[in-house]
């Protein structure tokens, strides 16, 4: 799914064991204890995002959630 055009948010377990919710704006990163801590932010996040993609993956690094979300889902 990975959209060059579309700003990214991805959640992803750190070598610390924790979760990042990093995103292609270099200002944004949070540090969450538990995956569904940083699926919240990312959505939060996603949110106040006119459209991005959001790519949330699991304690193996596998991609489990890629989604687009914003105002085009009705085109």
């Amino acid at each position: 799914m990975n959209n060059p055009s579309l700003p990214l948010i991805r959640v992803d377990m750190s070598s610390a064991g924790r979760w990042d919710v990093a995103s292609s704006d270099p200002d944004s990163h949070d540090i969450c204890r538990t995956l569904e801590d940083a699926r919240r932010v990312a959505f939060r996040r996603a949110a106040h995002r006119r459209r991005c993609e959001l790519v949330v993956c699991d304690a193996y690094h596998r991609v489990v959630l890629p989604e687009v979300l914003g105002d085009h889902a009705a085109e």
